[in-house]
């Protein structure tokens, strides 16, 4: 590169580097990430300065560097996180999921026929509760109710369910 693009390339990052900074800062969630990911853009900028086509504005072909070094910065960091659990506290959990693979298959099944013998409203009620994933006083504009009788009739519709269920299965579980 010569001193005339040396010039031209400093004067175009110095009137650019903020835009681009305050970009890199809301795509990556880390303070000291983004600010490497900054300096890498400078240091692509400086390598890549000619392919730059001087007919065409800077600062969109810098956020165009900007982003492949984000998403390059996002994927690294991605495979350095560990899980917090460790390898071997998951190895555990996996395995007891595994064990009580046919007790929560036997669950699932009271459950479908528990629900089965619900009048219509309850079904309404838990449908938009657990489908829709609404709050009591959400349901309770929906249902044309006050959430106070929405959360004292959702309160009776699981007791209901969870005595239903266990009646179902066979297995003792205390948590139903």
């Amino acid at each position: 590169m010569d001193q005339q693009d040396s010039e031209l390339l400093a004067r175009l990052w110095t009137e650019s580097q903020s835009v681009v900074a305050a970009y890199l800062f809301s795509l990556l969630p880390d303070f000291h990430q983004a600010e490497d990911a900054l300096q890498q853009v400078a240091v692509a900028l400086v390598r890549e300065f000619d392919k730059y086509d001087a007919a065409r504005p800077f600062l969109p072909w810098a956020l165009g560097v900007a982003r492949n070094v984000a998403l390059k910065s996002r994927r690294e960091a991605a495979r350095k996180v560990e899980h917090p659990l460790g390898e071997s506290l998951l190895a555990q959990i996996q395995a007891a999921f595994a064990q009580d693979a046919d007790l929560w298959g036997g669950i699932r099944k009271a459950l479908r026929e528990c629900l089965s013998k619900q009048p219509a409203k309850v079904l309404e009620l838990l449908r938009w509760r657990y489908a829709h994933d609404l709050k009591p006083g959400d349901v309770a504009a929906e249902m044309g109710l006050t959430a106070g009788s929405v959360r004292v009739m959702l309160h009776r519709a699981r007791e209901v369910l969870r005595r239903c269920i266990k009646r179902h299965t066979s297995e003792a579980v205390e948590w139903i």
